[in-house]
């Protein structure tokens, strides 16, 4: 059950995979790769429009640290306040904006100017939706 991982790769043209570091290479392996390669203390986005504490940006940079990308096919536990998202919002300066069973939760990068990408999920899957 990979589909957390799926829908983040379905959702990221060229651009994105070249600033991840993923041209030519479509395997949920390699974006978790990246994601943990390329992991900090996030400081340029807001999740529900309000600035993350200090306290949740080490505790974010710590969760990517130590995710097991071997676990992946057993499925990946999306919070309402995801690292990962939080993560990708950052590295790729889109808004992220992730609809949960109907709740709006919104990753807004500071100054964002290339687009947002838009997620659904319920309480077994997740998948890139493409539009509000």
């Amino acid at each position: 059950m990979t589909c957390f991982w799926d829908g983040i790769m379905r959702s990221l043209d060229n651009n994105d995979k070249k600033l991840l570091e993923l041209e030519n290479k479509n395997s949920i392996y390699s974006l978790i790769e990246s994601l943990k390669k390329k992991n900090k203390k996030v400081e340029n986005v807001l999740w529900q429009n309000s600035e993350l504490s200090n306290r949740q940006k080490d505790e974010n940079k710590e969760h990517i640290r130590l995710y097991d990308k071997n676990t992946a096919k057993g499925g990946y536990l999306c919070s309402t306040c995801d690292p990962f998202l939080i993560l990708l919002c950052n590295l790729l300066e889109k808004d992220i904006h992730h609809d949960y069973l109907g709740n709006k939760i919104s990753y807004k990068y500071k100054n964002s100017k290339k687009g947002t990408y838009f997620y659904k999920s319920n309480r077994g899957h997740f998948w890139f939706s493409n539009k509000n």
